[in-house]
């Protein structure tokens, strides 16, 4: 799934170099994130020592950007979810527990994340339906569906899916945003 549309730009030329500088630009961009900023791709360029111009050359635009740093910590889900235990409740807890850990630990890249979900759906209210970048990636979903994969055999599928559908609201970046914000937990 291309969030960026940059694989043709990062597949071509100088590739080791492009990624080098496409990492520095998502290193920037976490760092600043960190210590409270929602910066603009200028303010990620100069962090990142590279010009305004080459920035725009990996993300046209901040949307893009996080997306990208959103994705870069996606693997972490395929690698939960290649070490579950046996039992669903335990597969589920795990899944959860681990990757909110990681989430509650960079809450405020994570928000960023979301804040970036949520002005690219509104930047694309206007464009054909087939022509949209996704507004968010498939991890949770995924996570999600091998956690409760051994309830897969036990449930009628529209049940499976409803309960997939159901666990999905209940974990991830927004939850993170509700458990803060509105219900006042701590992490």
């Amino acid at each position: 799934m291309a969030f960026s549309r940059q694989e043709e730009f990062l597949a071509t030329g100088r590739r080791n170099q492009k990624q080098r500088t496409r990492e520095a630009i998502l290193d920037s961009a976490t760092r600043l994130a960190r210590a409270g900023q929602t910066p603009s791709i200028t303010e990620v360029a100069k962090d990142a020592k590279v010009s305004t111009a080459t920035a725009y050359r990996y993300f046209p635009n901040p949307e893009s950007l996080w997306a990208d740093v959103g994705v870069r910590y996606g693997p972490a889900v395929k690698e939960v979810a290649a070490d579950l235990p046996e039992d669903a409740e335990d597969r589920i807890d795990v899944m959860i527990r681990t990757l909110m850990e990681g989430q509650f630990a960079d809450e405020a890249v994570w928000r960023a994340v979301v804040r970036a979900s949520i002005d690219r759906w509104f930047q694309q209210v206007d464009v054909p339906e087939d022509e949209r970048l996704p507004v968010r990636g498939p991890n949770r979903l995924e996570g999600t569906r091998a956690a409760l994969a051994p309830l897969e055999r036990e449930l009628p599928p529209e049940l499976f899916e409803r309960l997939t559908m159901a666990v999905v609201l209940v974990w991830g970046a927004d939850a993170l945003i509700v458990t803060r914000d509105s219900c006042g937990l701590e992490p």
